[in-house]
């Protein structure tokens, strides 16, 4: 199988879609895909961990998208599909859902588009609709993947498409998050975290989306006996400066034990997952319409064991199962108080919790997500049941990742 995977967003740019690219086509390949990927040169000459990849990357003149430069990825992309009969041509994030769209009579493979769920959103406004209606973006031809159920029907409620031509695909977490990490002890004691002490941990971006401020006002509701056997390690980089401002503000005004970190390389915080004891990230619904279309941070953290606290916005009760891989809650202060005092008092429930999160997470493989984007290794028929047995991961491998372990092997 051929397949020429377009996409807005690639190494050595990090971030969920730059992430997803780089993931499903090393994964393809490595089910026996022949893969082209193209991707922005962001101003580089040349990439040397191009040539360590196990599929070719062809660049093209650019770097995160702007409106601008849409003429010429409508003309790259037609360039693309002449010079090859692809058996599928992806376009892995919106900015390439349009050239493809006038590529089509060029295209003589399966034509796939994946939606994340913020752009669904951002595509809303009388001229974008229009752009992608006078495109025959969303054509007959056209196969949509959404990656939850909750991008699945965001983008049903906002485009009037056969629902044949939707299906949901998770995401997938990669072996890195599984790979070795230094002991629980020495990390501890590097940390300076006291025994007999709950530590959770957050990673994302310092911004208002992420609902940090929602975090503290939790935590400075609990009872004292509670709140002070709790340290609060908060990882990730600086989003919008008011907000930092009122959070650091917040965490110095709140009596907790709450430690700013910053943002850290990917080995350390896989060691500091080892260290803690469960993961927390409360989300807000956000009026500017970006939405969590996934929550792939909590798959990484699971491939740690550890269950996660986490509010149910989005695409979040995709990644946590609630009372089976995580507690699940509404966005409000006192249900959030709540489930974090319950993973702090029952730490016999947080341990059955983060095993079961960590058997879904080797569950929900990329391979997984390859084979079911492509239909790669196996008849599509195989895969129709996957995507909606979600639950029945969390408590062993689906018969399909079984099934792609034994061809990998």
């Amino acid at each position: 199988m051929k397949v020429l995977l377009l996409t807005s967003e690639f190494l050595p740019v990090n971030g969920g879609v730059a992430t997803y690219a780089r993931e499903i086509a090393l994964s393809a390949a490595r089910l026996g895909a022949s893969v082209t990927v193209c991707a922005p040169d962001y101003g580089v000459a040349a990439h040397a961990e191009d040539r360590r990849l196990p599929y070719e990357i062809r660049r093209f003149s650019g770097g995160l998208h702007s409106r601008r430069e849409l003429p010429a990825k409508v003309a790259l992309v037609r360039r693309l599909v002449a010079e090859h009969d692809y058996d599928v041509v992806h376009a892995a994030d919106w900015p390439f859902f349009i050239p493809l769209a006038l590529s089509r009579k060029r295209v003589r493979g399966r034509m796939v588009v994946t939606v994340h769920g913020t752009e669904i959103n951002e595509t809303q406004t009388p001229e974008k609709r229009l752009a992608i209606w006078l495109a025959g973006v969303f054509g007959p031809r056209t196969e949509v993947t959404a990656n939850s159920a909750y991008t699945h029907m965001l983008f049903r409620d906002r485009f009037n498409v056969p629902a044949e031509q939707v299906r949901t695909v998770h995401l997938g977490v990669s072996d890195f998050w599984f790979g070795p990490r230094a002991r629980r002890a020495d990390t501890r004691v590097e940390l300076g975290l006291r025994p007999g002490g709950a530590t959770m941990v957050t990673v994302a971006r310092l911004t208002r989306r992420k609902g940090h401020l929602t975090t503290v006002a939790a935590l400075a509701a609990l009872p004292p006996a509670i709140r002070g056997k709790i340290t609060w390690l908060v990882i990730g980089p600086e989003g919008e400066a008011d907000y930092v401002e009122e959070l650091k503000a917040a965490v110095a005004a709140s009596g907790c034990d709450i430690r700013l970190m910053g943002a850290l390389p990917s080995q350390q915080i896989r060691d500091i997952y080892g260290a803690c004891d469960f993961f927390c990230l409360s989300g807000n619904w956000d009026p500017s319409g970006r939405v969590e279309g996934f929550g792939l941070v909590f798959l990484e953290a699971a491939a740690g064991g550890l269950p996660s606290v986490a509010t149910d916005v989005g695409g979040v009760a995709d990644a946590v199962l609630h009372n089976q891989t995580g507690l699940l809650v509404e966005p409000h202060v006192e249900l959030l108080s709540a489930a974090i005092a319950e993973m702090v008092n029952d730490p016999v429930k947080r341990m059955s919790l983060g095993k079961r999160a960590a058997t879904r997470a080797r569950s929900m493989s990329w391979e997984r997500c390859a084979a079911g984007t492509y239909y790669l290794g196996l008849p599509r028929a195989q895969y129709a049941q996957e995507e909606s047995d979600a639950a029945a991961a969390a408590s062993g491998e689906s018969g399909l990742t079984g099934l792609l372990r034994q061809q990998l092997s």
